[in-house]
């Protein structure tokens, strides 16, 4: 059970920092002009910490994924290196 609560915190925290990266500031300044009208992309998020706060990680990751596909976002190499890592830990 320990085991469990420590590899969730690691994944939580893991997703928590990728998105953070990749939905910051200059992220922000881009989506803005543009007229999306998508709540779950603006609100984007709030809604990946609510899901990563009732430990529902695979909602999290998957919001996570929708938003920088809707959002056309360009990730760096290790950003999309850090997705197919926290990828193959949901999937494993």
């Amino acid at each position: 059970m320990k085991l469990k609560s420590i590899f969730g915190n690691t994944l939580k925290n893991e997703i928590r920092d990728l998105s953070e990266n990749i939905l910051n500031d200059q992220w922000r300044s881009r989506i803005e002009p543009t007229e999306i009208d998508s709540a779950g992309i603006m609100d984007c998020e709030e809604i990946i910490s609510e899901f990563l706060e009732q430990n529902e990680f695979g909602c999290a990751f998957e919001h996570l994924t929708y938003v920088i596909s809707e959002t056309e976002t360009n990730l760096t190499t290790e950003q999309t290196n850090r997705i197919n890592q926290v990828n193959n830990k949901l999937n494993s």
